[in-house]
């Protein structure tokens, strides 16, 4: 699937993200959390040319969490006075059901701008920008490598359970043959990871990665002025904000 068009350096978009968790969690209200899930990262996935895999990964990683939440606080909130539904020792209430969706609409809002920042940014293009405003290298690299794994442990994996079903590796069925599909899945996988790791590594040291002198980047710095007026405004903006909020709101 071609990817959209970018307009934005990815430093801008990491920031948009990162400053709208805070947020998220600063406001803590259902209301603003479905907004930003709905006005902002539904959008933003939806014309990314990677929604499909944003959706499975936002599905597996809060999908269980969100079922949890339900279970655990709708059932057995102990501040619940509002019984809906009594279930024995457990009972459905009212508040333990709002509890719930507050705190499932937040995960789901913060999990959902991270995954999608970090699934659609260009990591090359980020790491340009970063040497370019002269970062530190060892830092620059830390933030490459945690934003670009999960894609390439997502491609990775995709690449092996290819080669395994190829060999004859059967991935549904019952419990137990999916269980085998995941270690014969999970073992090359990992083993991968860590040959990648070393791998790198030797290339980083023959690089002179280790070294003191400035970097240089070949690619061009596609970061505006504009743009860093705008993250240092959004920022200050956010700061003020979560101070009157936590200190001059009215009560």
């Amino acid at each position: 699937m071609r990817f959209r068009r970018r307009i934005f350096n990815p430093l801008t978009e990491l920031a948009v993200a990162a400053l709208l968790v805070v947020l998220v969690l600063v406001i803590n209200d259902w209301r603003f959390s479905l907004a930003v899930l709905l006005c902002v990262v539904l959008p933003a996935a939806a014309t990314s040319g990677r929604a499909q895999r944003i959706v499975v990964v936002f599905g597996v990683l809060v999908g269980p969490m969100l079922v949890f939440l339900l279970l655990l606080h709708g059932l057995f909130y102990p501040e619940g006075n509002t019984v809906l539904l009594k279930l024995g020792i457990a009972a459905v209430t009212a508040e333990g059901l709002h509890f719930a969706l507050s705190m499932g609409a937040r995960v789901a809002a913060f999990t959902g701008l991270l995954l999608t920042a970090a699934l659609c940014m260009d990591v090359s293009e980020l790491l340009a920008t970063l040497t370019h405003r002269r970062w530190n290298r060892k830092l620059v690299f830390v933030l490459g490598a945690a934003v670009g794994l999960a894609p390439h442990v997502s491609d990775r994996a995709t690449q092996i359970t290819r080669a395994q079903q190829a060999r004859g590796l059967v991935v549904t069925g019952n419990p137990l043959s999916k269980l085998r599909a995941l270690v014969m899945v999970g073992r090359p996988l990992i083993a991968g990871l860590l040959i990648d790791a070393a791998d790198r590594s030797r290339t980083l040291v023959a690089r002179g990665f280790a070294g003191t002198a400035l970097r240089t980047s070949y690619r061009a710095d596609t970061d505006t002025a504009a743009q860093r007026t705008v993250r240092w405004g959004m920022s200050a903006a956010v700061v003020v904000f979560t101070a009157w909020w936590y200190v001059g709101r009215p009560a």
